[in-house]
C-alpha cells in the first residue's frame, strides 16, 4: 500500500450532489494540445496508449485512454475501460479516468500551484489534494509502483452532476523518498483493496471535475 494515500482511507469527503448513491455490487484519477506544457494541461484531450491488465482481479483488459500526464516510468496507472455503450456515462468514465491519473501527477510534482489540480479537481477534492501535496512535500515523499482501477460504474448522472463507484488495488503501490529514491515497501494486505464513491461536477467550460469522494479500505467488493 502507498502510505501517501493512507489518510484517504480514513478521511471521508461528503458527496455534495443531491443524488441517490448506489454501492459497487456484483461481488465486487500527442498532439500539442494533449501534452502538459509548463504545467498547462487540456482536460478534454485523450492519449492513444492503452495499458495492459495485471493481477487476478482484472475484469477486462484496461482500454481507458487517460490524458498523457507524462508520469515517470516507475509509475503505472491501469484503468479498466468498463464502457457501457451510453455516450453520457462513457464520457463520465473517461473523465474519471483522467482524474485517477491526475492524482498520481499531483504526487509526482508536489506543486501547490499545480495546473493539474485546478483543471481536474474542484470543491472538497481540490482542497483535500492541496493539503496532501503540502504534507507529502514536507515529508519528502512521492509515489511509485502500480495503481489499478476496476469495476467502475456510473451510478447516477444528470446534465452537470455524476456519481461513480470504483475499486482500487494499491497492493503494488508504494511511497518513495524524493531525495534518495528509496522505495518504502509495505506488505500487501486487504487494506490495499479500496472501494470509492466519487462525485463529479461539470464546470462552466463543460469539463467534468472531481468534486468530492469517499473511500473504504479492505473492501470485500474489490477483492
Amino acid at each position: 500500500m502507498n502510505k501517501s494515500h493512507a489518510a484517504a482511507s480514513a478521511l471521508t469527503l461528503a458527496v455534495t450532489a443531491a443524488l441517490t448513491l448506489t454501492a459497487c455490487g456484483g461481488g465486487s484519477d500527442d498532439s500539442g494540445s494533449d501534452r502538459i506544457t509548463d504545467g498547462t494541461v487540456s482536460p478534454s484531450a485523450r492519449a492513444t496508449t492503452t495499458p495492459s491488465a495485471t493481477g487476478p482481479a482484472a475484469s477486462s483488459a484496461p482500454t481507458a485512454s487517460p490524458v498523457d500526464f507524462h508520469l515517470p516510468s516507475d509509475i503505472k496507472v491501469l484503468i479498466d475501460a468498463d464502457t457501457t455503450g451510453d455516450a453520457t456515462k462513457d464520457a463520465v468514465l473517461r473523465a474519471k479516468a483522467d482524474t485517477l491519473t491526475a492524482r498520481q501527477k499531483l504526487y509526482v510534482d508536489l506543486d501547490p500551484g499545480s495546473a493539474v489540480l485546478k483543471a481536474y479537481f474542484s470543491g472538497q477534492a481540490r482542497a483535500f489534494y492541496a493539503e496532501q501535496i503540502a504534507t507529502r512535500k514536507k515529508e519528502g515523499h512521492t509515489v511509485t509502483g502500480t495503481y489499478r482501477y476496476y469495476d467502475r460504474k456510473v451510478t447516477a448522472v444528470t446534465s452537470d452532476t455524476a456519481v461513480v463507484s470504483y475499486c482500487e488495488d494499491q497492493s503494488k503501490a508504494y511511497s518513495k523518498d524524493v531525495k534518495t529514491g528509496t522505495v518504502l515497501r509495505t506488505t500487501p494486505s486487504p487494506d490495499d483493496y479500496r472501494l470509492y464513491t466519487a462525485t463529479l461536477l461539470k464546470n462552466a467550460g463543460g469539463i467534468w471535475q472531481l468534486d468530492s469522494f469517499q473511500g473504504k479500505a479492505d473492501a470485500p467488493a474489490c477483492q
